[in-house]
């Protein structure tokens, strides 16, 4: 975050404009039988090896169909198959380059061309690590998501980078929609573990100021996040849109020497009146399109240094153990600034920017006289925060967004600010990362009813 210069005024409209599809997520209820011999993939850690077998069998499955139906030509198999590495494995050859173990270690890939077809992966650190971490789905995903990379040749795709590896996120997300509707599939999946997968594909984003032209782009949390729900929403035909510019990258390069060095982020001591200051701006006007005859009353705001928050009499709803929170009766935005800092310090200065503009959120519900409680306000108040974030994209406002502000949001609002939230009152992180991209994509009117 840093003041609007002209450079940025161009950039920041690809900003403007991201965000596809919204998404409402519910796990398949057909009641119809699975095969006994089915693996689950949950959120929790799974048998590996079945899981990775059970998998690859499932992926295989989907696109001797799902090829012929969206590009009209057959599959074949992967000549090599899936290879699985280790520090023990014998060295072997991609383009007839000779690789080893170290080549591979901590990552996967899709090896294609004269004598080549295969996926191989590190099974000795980064698939036990994904298991360990994000559960079962995670290094299945990953299988998915490399089995698209072998699905484009045999497609005849052609793109940049960054397009390519946003294609594969979104042909995996379609595989697990399919897999979870399937009665006959050999994997199971629950919503803890699609929740699970957002988590993993976060962790695999791109860091913050690689440029989408980067032959090594593969997009931010944002984006593939995105590609991933686009392909688990509306399937792989959506998918295959891609590579004719119906998908939106909001890759940046850092644009000066000091915005590299700060990372593009402000001091957590300055972020605070910053943010209040621009809060109280965007809500003087916007309170009236949530209800035309209402007076903004901006918020007073107070401040601890640790939990528990100061006390807020008559509203059952407050959490003192919250990092912040918003006082009804007496319209104050409470914080802690030993969480709050070290969230700022960890994520970025959006985190304190989303934050607040959680608490600011639940003030105009408040004043606008809308529902401020249970998962629905919730989620209203998060697609809230996305339509504050489109305001700084505006061409009108007196600063701009820095490479990756929009995923410092995205890790606030999927991170717990309260050991009282619950999946059931703040929603899940698929159900989160949707209504930010509604708040996103379509303003203040795509949060309302």
């Amino acid at each position: 975050m840093k003041p609007r210069t002209l450079a940025g005024v161009a950039a920041v409209s690809v900003l403007a404009i991201v965000v596809a599809v919204t998404l409402f997520l519910r796990v398949n209820g057909s009641g119809t039988a699975r095969p006994t011999s089915v693996v689950e993939l949950r959120g929790t850690p799974g048998d590996l090896p079945r899981v990775l077998t059970a998998a690859e069998s499932s992926i295989r499955e989907y696109w001797s169909t799902g090829l012929e139906e969206v590009y009209g030509k057959p599959f074949h198999d992967l000549a090599g198959g899936f290879q699985p590495k280790s520090p023990s494995s014998s060295p072997w050859t991609c383009h007839d380059q000779k690789f080893t173990y170290e080549d591979v270690k901590g990552n996967a890939f899709y090896c294609g061309g004269p004598g080549d077809d295969y996926i191989a992966y590190d099974n000795t650190s980064l698939m036990p690590r994904l298991n360990e971490t994000f559960g079962a789905l995670a290094p299945a995903v990953v299988l998915a998501h490399e089995m698209g990379h072998a699905i484009q040749p045999r497609a005849g795709v052609e793109a940049p980078s960054v397009v390519i590896e946003l294609q594969a996120d979104c042909f995996a997300g379609a595989w697990v929609a399919d897999a979870q509707k399937s009665a006959k599939d050999p994997v199971a999946i629950d919503e803890s573990a699609l929740d699970s997968s957002v988590k993993a594909i976060l962790a695999l984003r791109d860091r913050p100021g690689t440029p989408a032209t980067d032959p090594q782009a593969h997009g931010l949390a944002f984006d593939r996040v995105n590609a991933f729900q686009t392909g688990y929403e509306q399937g792989p035909r959506e998918c295959a849109t891609f590579p004719r510019g119906n998908v939106v990258t909001t890759e940046l390069p850092f644009r000066t020497l000091t915005e590299l060095q700060t990372g593009g982020n402000i001091g957590f001591e300055e972020a605070i009146p910053f943010f209040s200051k621009h809060l109280d701006a965007f809500w003087s006007t916007a309170l009236r399109k949530l209800d035309a005859s209402a007076a903004y009353q901006r918020p007073k705001s107070t401040t601890t240094a640790a939990r528990p928050l100061p006390d807020c009499p008559s509203d059952p709803s407050y959490d003192r153990q919250a990092i912040s929170a918003y006082c009804v009766p007496t319209n104050t935005v409470a914080w802690t600034t030993r969480e709050l800092r070290p969230l700022h310090q960890r994520i970025g200065d959006m985190a304190t920017g989303a934050v607040l503009a959680d608490e600011w959120a639940r003030a105009a519900q408040s004043q606008a006289g809308l529902k401020d409680t249970g998962e629905a306000a919730e989620l209203q108040r998060v697609c809230f925060i996305g339509s504050w974030v489109l305001s700084i994209a505006s061409a009108n406002s007196p600063v701009e967004l820095s490479p990756g502000d929009i995923d410092e949001v995205l890790f606030t609002v999927l991170t717990p600010t309260s050991p009282k939230q619950t999946r059931e009152t703040e929603g899940t992180s698929f159900e989160r990362t949707a209504a930010l991209r509604r708040g996103l994509l379509g303003g203040l009117s795509a949060c309302t009813p």
